[in-house]
């Protein structure tokens, strides 16, 4: 099962296209000079294959590509994959048309309407790979999560653009970004084969019955704990039942069946009553709302008997200082009436010259003050006979708040007690359901032989996943594919004749790098110097790893893309164009990693592509056998009308 890349096209803002059409199973080379669009090809694809963000250079191709399309090969099913270009300045457009069984793609964008995103696109990409449910579960007290090997991963084995290839600190497709590298590091093992198909089933059935063998433990260790006669459980328990009443305290067990059958009696059903009310607070709040009436209207009646009272007191007052008074002025015929307009003196009868207040006035205000008298003497009885009244109703209300007072006293007394009943029926219960529950399991264990062989056969279960799932075992067969990798990375650094290519080489995955094992030590690829050695040392890691991935028929696509691998020989500023790779080492040596491509495809044909994009131009036929595309002479991916 194998996909590969048939075409890849673009369209205009018109509505015209633009094909690149690929050969399946075999070495394919895009030349041209630079600034021809080659990189975008690259870019197309990982656009295409879902990924979130579109890398696609700023310039001509934005400005003047409205879709991008790959037409994919699934053993000879055509897999058409086109999304709407973002625009100069986009991230990426959710826009993406999906189809099975294309033939080609279609003439204009009429018909590419959106019908997929781009989870659920890599979701059906996983499906075409043949990605089975999988599931790499981190090493003990590791804080990420889990995670499931999927198309979006398996692109970063197929892709290497020219910012990578050369970089000797890089292995693998944007391995420079957050958390992609520990992605291609649980995942590689199952790419690689170390993880079985049937891992995701085995390691649920693992994770069942590891739950149910705890669970079935858990339970055997509680009932033995509870029957074991050592624990002291059981007389405990009887203590208790004595302590709350629920046996006589009196009762006595020499042996632990004595003590069951006490236990026993203790939690059989029974009717257990205590002092009940529909609302224990219910009256007591009454009695409390009554109280505080009764004190409010014995307030207020002794503030009006004082009230009454100094009312009383300033009216003895009165009538002692009017009497005084009276007393003064009322001397027995002292007062009499002399000759008309003038005054007689009480005294002599004589006439008076010198102005004095007159009798009549003294006359006037002793009237008054009989008046007022008589007036006090009359209503002093009204407030003593209203004083008597009021103090009757001050010491009824004085009874009521005792008796009122005695009812609350009591009904606190009862909740109290109540409260105390409630809480003896609630410990007789909890300890009657303790008793149950230790009788139960002591009964459990009176036939724990089926218990036993329960855990027995579960943990036989277990062990027998464990070791299917034993993670040193993958390892090892982890170990086992990366030597063979390493094998096949030596054979082609040997071909290459890449510095240190004669020692063993491997993959590290810790590192995602290639080592150089030396008998000076391992020498990894950001200590062996010259681009060349980088170039040749990403190609030879990744062809190793396609030809793991085709022997075993891995979900991983079976094309390879490469971006400017004859870059560290021939940088932008040196482009030579055509070159017969004989005339210095330099062209010796692109011409070596061309024929390396060239007869890996032959021998790995019809399961592996390969697509380079250069600008180198070998005159050597085979090579010229393997070019699809020569863009030179002003011929570009995008063609200069469409940018008109």
């Amino acid at each position: 099962m194998t996909v590969q890349i048939r075409a890849i096209a673009i369209y205009s803002h018109d509505g015209e296209r633009r094909d690149v059409r690929f050969n399946l199973g075999a070495l394919n080379i895009v030349t041209g000079a630079s600034k021809t669009g080659k990189s975008a090809l690259l870019d197309i694809v990982d656009y295409c294959w879902g990924r979130s963000e579109c890398t696609i250079a700023e310039g001509e191709i934005r400005r003047g590509v409205s879709w991008f399309a790959v037409l994919f090969d699934h053993d000879g099913e055509g897999i058409l994959i086109a999304r709407r270009n973002p625009g100069p300045a986009g991230k990426a457009s959710d826009e993406i048309y999906f189809a099975r069984n294309a033939d080609n793609f279609p003439e204009t964008t009429a018909s590419l309407v959106k019908n997929s995103t781009a989870d659920g696109l890599r979701q059906r990409l996983s499906a075409i790979l043949g990605v089975a449910e999988n599931l790499y579960v981190p090493e003990p007290g590791a804080t990420r999560r889990p995670l499931e090997a999927s198309a979006g991963q398996a692109i970063f084995f197929c892709l290497q653009n020219q910012d990578e290839i050369a970089n000797r600190r890089l292995l693998f497709h944007r391995q420079g970004e957050e958390r992609i590298p520990q992605a291609i590091k649980d995942t590689l093992p199952y790419f690689v084969g170390a993880m079985g198909e049937d891992h995701y089933l085995k390691q649920k059935r693992y994770e069942d019955a590891r739950r149910r063998l705890r669970s079935l433990e858990r339970d055997y260790a509680d009932a033995r704990a509870l029957a074991d006669e050592a624990s002291g459980t059981a007389r405990n328990l009887l203590q208790e039942a004595k302590r709350i009443g629920l046996l006589p305290l009196d009762v006595l067990a020499d042996s632990l069946e004595g003590v069951r059958s006490l236990l026993g009696q203790a939690a059989a059903p029974r009717s257990l009553e205590y002092a009940k009310t529909d609302d224990p607070a219910a009256d007591l709040t009454d009695l409390e709302d009554r109280r505080r009436r009764i004190r409010s209207e014995l307030q207020e009646l002794r503030d009006e008997i004082k009230d009454l009272q100094r009312l009383t007191r300033e009216a003895s007052d009165f009538e002692a200082e009017a009497g005084e008074q009276q007393a003064r002025l009322a001397s027995i015929g002292l007062v009499g009436h002399g000759a008309e307009g003038h005054e007689t003196c009480p005294l002599c009868d004589s006439q008076l010259a010198v102005a004095v207040p007159s009798v009549d006035e003294i006359r006037r205000s002793l009237d008054r003050l009989d008046r007022q008298l008589s007036a006090v003497r009359r209503d002093n009885p009204r407030l003593q006979g209203q004083i008597a009244e009021f103090e009757t109703k001050r010491t009824t209300l004085e009874e009521e708040l005792t008796i009122v007072q005695r009812d609350i006293t009591t009904r606190i007394a009862d909740n109290e007690r109540l409260r105390i009943e409630q809480d003896l029926f609630t410990e007789q219960a909890r300890v009657a359901g303790r008793i149950g529950y230790y009788l139960e399991n002591a009964r459990t264990l009176s036939d724990e032989e089926g218990l036993r062989l329960q855990i027995a056969r579960v943990r036989a279960e277990v062990v027998e996943l464990e070791t299917a799932l034993d993670q040193e075992a993958m390892e090892e067969r982890l170990t086992t594919a990366l030597s063979l990798v390493g094998r096949d990375i030596t054979e082609y650094a040997s071909r290459l004749q890449l510095e240190h290519g004669e020692n063993s080489l491997r993959l590290d995955r810790k590192n995602l790098t290639v080592v150089a094992d030396t008998v000076h030590g391992p020498l990894s690829l950001p200590q062996i110097g010259s681009g060349e050695n980088w170039v040749g040392y990403h190609v030879a890691a990744h062809l190793a790893l396609h030809k793991l991935f085709r022997t075993l028929d891995r979900p991983v696509p079976a094309f390879l893309m490469l971006d400017q691998p004859s870059q560290a020989h021939y940088p932008k500023d040196k482009d030579l164009g055509e070159i017969s790779g004989a005339e210095d080492e330099d062209q010796a040596a692109v011409a070596r990693l061309y024929r390396l491509l060239f007869e890996y495809c032959t021998t790995m044909a019809p399961n592996m592509q390969v697509i380079v994009a250069d600008h180198v131009d070998l005159l050597q036929a085979w090579f010229r056998t393997s070019r699809v595309q020569r863009w030179r002479d002003g011929i570009k991916l995008v063609p200069m009308t469409w940018l008109r």
